[in-house]
């Protein structure tokens, strides 16, 4: 096999060498472009040369005329060595140390993706195939089948039905050691005593290969023939012999074909018929690759960046027409990656809000500058914007409802942007994420699947970027830490107003490239779960470690003392929030069903730790005498319904009396921690027949948010639904 990298610039006397030329020396039977005036290749994935190249004795080795170009992500970042070895531009490029199944695995995963692309995108124009309309139709392509479309309908068939190549192989070879008492009686001399026949030579019988078990033995003589040939590690079978390779090389094309019709209406069950329909794709791509007149076939896509955010998007993002509509803005801007998860700060289940995010095909100190930042804060201001959209706003006036309330059908359903008593509105999560490969080592790192070195990068195949990593600052100046550089570049129209429409945040994500393409290519969906499930999770942990590296957050509720007029613990909360509202504009929020409203005030970080304190701390002296408040963090949040796990067991001396002022139970910090509440239990529906909203703990690490400790802090609280109040002391 030849591999070759996008991108890179080869010699003009090499590439005619290895890829398919006419008499002239000129590129045919290749799309437009691929070759490029400066010798690099625009494009990735799979040609058969139908020219035989020579190898180093002269011989000419149809191996070789197996082409892969494999994306750029498998370059180092000098564009000159891959995989630990120097790409040469005028020779074959060679993995000394890799063995037969990583190249065979990466190859296959690389065209798969394309081919996945192909068929979920059939009007891409940046998709290429041979055009060959008198060509049988393959799994309803209608261009003819290439070998690595057989190869993957193969394993995938081999994979989904290995009981069933068993149970035949079992089921016509049973009972070959039994006597055949008709062929014996027919051929052989019994002795006799008396009047009963002694046979003295017995048959058995005979292992004997019939029609039934032709198309078994055909497949296994071409997977047989795949790997002998071309070297790609092919299923194998222990209890059908296959054909030898140059018997089984005659059958290539009309012969294999006319052998299948004959053995076609022994075949009825569906499975058998799809095993047909393969093995007739197969002859019939080897009657094009045995062809004296065959050129070349081809599977190439000169935009991979779209086959990777395809990828990224099935893998992380949500599918419906729907949110593809959405996806696709008013100003003609187009979204990567879009999905609903729970809010950020203290949320509930049934409190939503969208997730966006952008990919980039490789990592590269330049793709995270000035204009892809502003770019993707674009991408958040339209999703809101919709969201808000006069089709809406005037509908809420109109009703007296929150927008929230409005979009109960739509593709908004149980999202929640803005909080009306407040006015703040949610945070909105965006991130870039990056395909990248691990460096290079130790050959030891060619048994892993996934290319990594040892265990931390097996188990950050998706991880936030590390502070060395470098960006362009957009002058064509590299520097460090890109989290700090966002952190820097974050959007707003007002200092220290965190639930602010304007104020967005963005994060940057490497993912491993071959972690990906498995996932993707993959035929089983756990995979693909497990690669959403992880990434979503990462991505909101990461995000609340940020806010709460940047700000410090409270838990406030209004004095009851404060408000003596109030019915209910709603109108003394609107009384508070209307009191104080030009005080606490966009730095306060109201979750879904917690009775408490929460400050969140960013910290300064232009004075030490030790003595931190955050801007716009003197608000507290404008409130503090109408409310009552406790240090808390984004993540202290623990909601009732953690599915699949059991709830945990409170004892009478473990709850602590239940405090009117606070409307809560508290529970010391240690005893708490000991339920492991979101690992192995979830908290219970109800306390002493109270019921719960959750689970709130005071934030005691001072070092961290530089101000005095309160008692409070010790404590977690697990506030009831309860009219009126509470009113903490």
């Amino acid at each position: 096999m030849i591999f070759l990298f996008e991108q890179f610039t080869y010699s003009l006397d090499y590439l005619k060498k290895v890829l398919p030329t006419d008499k002239e020396g000129r590129f045919k039977g290749l799309p437009n472009g691929f070759v490029g005036r400066d010798c690099k290749l625009d494009g990735v994935g799979y040609l058969f040369n139908g020219n035989p190249v020579p190898n180093s004795t002269g011989k000419k080795d149809v191996t070789d005329r197996i082409v892969f170009v494999l994306p750029k992500v498998f370059l180092d970042e000098k564009g000159t060595k891959g995989f630990g070895e120097d790409v040469p531009n005028a020779d074959n490029f060679k993995i000394h140390a890799a063995p037969k199944e990583f190249l065979s695995q990466l190859s296959l995963w690389v065209c798969s993706s394309i081919g996945l692309y192909r068929l979920s995108h059939p009007n891409d124009k940046d998709v290429f195939v041979p055009v060959a309309p008198d060509a049988h139709h393959f799994n309803s392509d209608k261009s003819a089948p290439t070998l690595i479309d057989v190869m993957n309908s193969m394993k995938l068939f081999y994979a989904e039905n290995r009981n069933l190549f068993v149970f035949t192989a079992k089921n016509k070879h049973s009972g070959n050691n039994r006597i055949d008492w008709r062929r014996t009686v027919a051929h052989t001399q019994p002795f006799m005593q008396g009047d009963i026949p002694i046979y003295m030579e017995l048959e058995n019988k005979k292992k004997v290969l019939d029609l039934d078990d032709r198309l078994l033995v055909l497949f296994f003589s071409a997977t047989h023939y795949i790997e002998e040939t071309f070297g790609f590690k092919m299923p194998q079978s222990e209890f059908y012999a296959p054909m030898r390779v140059n018997e089984f090389r005659r059958l290539l094309g009309h012969r294999g074909l006319v052998e299948l019709r004959r053995i076609k209406h022994k075949y009825f069950a569906d499975k058998f018929l799809k095993l047909y329909n393969i093995m007739k794709a197969f002859f019939e791509w080897g009657g094009n690759f045995s062809a004296n007149d065959y050129s070349s076939e081809y599977l190439i896509t000169s935009k991979y960046n779209n086959v990777f955010e395809a990828m990224i998007d099935r893998l992380v993002g949500d599918e419906s027409k729907n949110i593809d509509k959405l996806k696709h803005n008013e100003d003609g801007k187009i979204i990567d990656h879009l999905y609903k998860e729970n809010s950020l700060v203290f949320s509930e289940d049934d409190e939503l809000i969208w997730h966006i995010g952008d990919s980039k095909y490789y990592k590269d100190p330049e793709d995270i500058r000035g204009q892809s930042i502003a770019k993707q804060y674009t991408y958040a201001k339209n999703i809101v914007q919709d969201f808000f959209s006069p089709k809406y706003v005037e509908k809420a006036t109109k009703e007296d409802k929150e927008n929230a309330k409005l979009h109960k059908k739509d593709i908004h359903k149980g999202v929640r942007y803005r909080d009306p008593l407040t006015e703040g509105y949610s945070i909105t999560p965006n991130f870039f994420i990056r395909g990248e490969l691990p460096q290079y080592d130790t050959s030891e790192q060619f048994k892993d699947q996934y290319f990594c070195k040892n265990a931390k990068e097996r188990e950050n195949l998706i991880a936030e970027v590390e502070d060395s990593d470098e960006f362009d600052n957009g002058e064509g100046n590299k520097h460090k830490n890109i989290k700090e550089h966002l952190w820097e570049k974050r959007n707003r129209h007002f200092r220290n107003r965190l639930f602010d429409r304007d104020t967005l945040l963005l994060q940057v994500y490497n993912v491993n490239f071959l972690y990906v393409l498995k996932a993707y290519t993959s035929k089983r969906s756990s995979l693909r779960e497990e690669f959403k499930s992880k990434a979503r999770k990462l991505f909101r942990k990461n995000f609340l470690d940020l806010l709460d590296k940047k700000y410090v957050f409270w838990a406030v509720w209004p004095k009851k003392e404060s408000f003596d007029k109030a019915h209910n613990y709603a109108e003394a909360e609107e009384k508070f929030v209307n009191k104080h509202f030009r005080t606490l504009v966009g730095k306060i929020f109201k979750p879904v069903g917690q009775k408490c409203l929460i400050l969140a005030l960013e910290r300064d970080f232009h004075i030490p730790i030790v003595s931190a304190k955050c801007y716009d701390e003197d608000v507290f002296d404008k409130i503090k005498s109408d409310c009552v408040y406790f240090h808390v963090t984004p993540t202290d949040i623990f909601p009732i319904n953690t599915a699949h796990l059991p709830e945990a067991a409170f004892a009478d001396n473990e709850i602590e009396k239940f405090d009117e002022q606070l409307n809560a139970f508290s529970v010391k910090r240690a005893i708490f921690e000991t339920k492991k509440i979101g690992e192995t239990h979830k908290l219970p529906k109800t306390i002493k027949g109270k019921l719960l909203t959750g689970a709130i703990l005071g934030d005691c690490n001072i070092e961290r948010i530089g101000i005095q400790k309160s008692p409070l802090d010790e404590y977690y609280y697990l506030p009831c639904k309860e009219e009126f109040p509470p009113h903490p002391r």
